[in-house]
């Protein structure tokens, strides 16, 4: 993922825009423009389904992930990605129930067991 975290920041410095290396809440404007990006980018995702087109699928999910470590690097967050992600990754690894199977809810979202701790991104920040 460090490949992919330098990558975006390369983006970020050639195009002016903002990268900060301690973890800041920027001016809402920016927030909201991060947040647009994002929504924006996932609607791409639902309408290239829609169109079966797997390629503008695969589009849209990499522009995501583009919109959200940029969004990492404004918030000042981009170089505890990969921390925080196996910190969240360990996390979800412990919904699952005693007997190691997953629980499911009706519409397929998957249920925190009995075994499910919260991520303590606290201790990485």
């Amino acid at each position: 993922m460090k490949k992919q975290i330098n990558q975006v920041r390369d983006f970020h410095h050639a195009f002016k825009s903002t990268v900060l290396e301690t973890p800041t809440i920027p001016d809402f404007s920016r927030v909201y423009l991060r947040q647009n990006l994002l929504v924006e980018e996932v609607n791409e995702l639902g309408v290239a389904s829609s169109k079966g087109d797997i390629v503008e699928v695969m589009d849209a999910i990499i522009d995501s992930m583009y919109v959200l470590i940029g969004t990492a690097h404004e918030f000042g967050l981009a170089h505890l990605l990969e921390d925080c992600f196996d910190e969240v990754h360990q996390s979800n690894m412990s919904k699952l129930d005693k007997n190691g199977n997953p629980v499911f809810r009706e519409d397929g979202k998957i249920l925190k067991g009995e075994n499910y701790f919260r991520p303590d991104l606290k201790k990485i920040l």
